[in-house]
């Protein structure tokens, strides 16, 4: 990864914004290929199953995740959401992918036959947005879809309700909590296709699961999701 020599504007750009690790926030050599200091990199808790079924329902088919939400990875996710970095979006992808394309196409080698026609982000409520200046999930749907050419759809999802952060919640909490949160503002966009949703993490699926049921009842034929990370009791259950 440190062989390949960089453009030389690229170079330029690095004098004036070095780059840093996106989980420690260390400075990398100039000439750095990768997105992560050799200490973090090989710290990355890398998932050896990558599918997954959601336990808070069955509206969502499949979850896809490359990486458990711990160590390297959750701190990189904790940049993103909450310390201004939205550099740390694309750069997450580029780890992630690699590691669920088999998922995502037909002929896992070929970027010509994906099993989607949309991707969706998952939406947080426009104040939190206004807050973060960005929706990390909407970022890393954007770049996913960049890479796959698959479509994006970034403001077919809604969330109308200012809820309290899941993070903060119990169980049943979160699922009360999402209750009537989210709206399909055109249905039109969803009938009949085949929808990819996109989120940071996922927690207890409850998220994701009120999500896809709107999508589903919007006539969605299929719902399954991607998340970078996964917390450990998610697919330890």
């Amino acid at each position: 990864m440190q062989n390949k020599k960089l453009p030389v504007h690229e170079y330029i750009i690095r004098l004036f914004f070095p780059p840093r690790c996106i989980s420690c926030d260390c400075l990398l050599p100039m000439d750095a290929q990768g997105v992560l200091c050799r200490d973090c990199e090989e710290d990355i808790p890398v998932l050896k199953n990558r599918e997954f079924i959601n336990p808070a329902g069955d509206s969502i088919g499949k979850i896809f995740s490359a990486f458990e939400y711990e160590k390297g990875i959750r701190k990189a996710i904790h940049n993103l959401k909450f310390n201004d970095r939205p550099g740390n979006a694309p750069a997450l992808i580029d780890l992630a992918l690699p590691r669920i394309k088999l998922f995502l196409f037909d002929e896992p080698h070929c970027d010509k036959s994906p099993k989607y026609d949309i991707i969706i982000p998952v939406p947080i409520h426009f104040r939190r947005k206004q807050q973060r200046g960005y929706n990390q999930s909407e970022l890393l749907a954007k770049n996913l879809a960049k890479q796959t050419k698959i479509a994006f759809c970034p403001r077919s999802l809604t969330k109308n309700m200012h809820t309290p952060p899941q993070s903060s919640l119990g169980r049943g909490e979160r699922l009360r909590n999402l209750k009537s949160a989210f709206r399909l503002k055109n249905p039109e966009t969803v009938r009949g296709k085949r929808v990819l949703l996109v989120d940071d993490v996922m927690t207890t699926g409850s998220t994701l699961e009120h999500c896809a049921r709107v999508l589903k009842e919007a006539g969605a034929t299929q719902v399954d999701a991607f998340v970078i990370a996964i917390r450990r009791k998610a697919h330890c259950e």
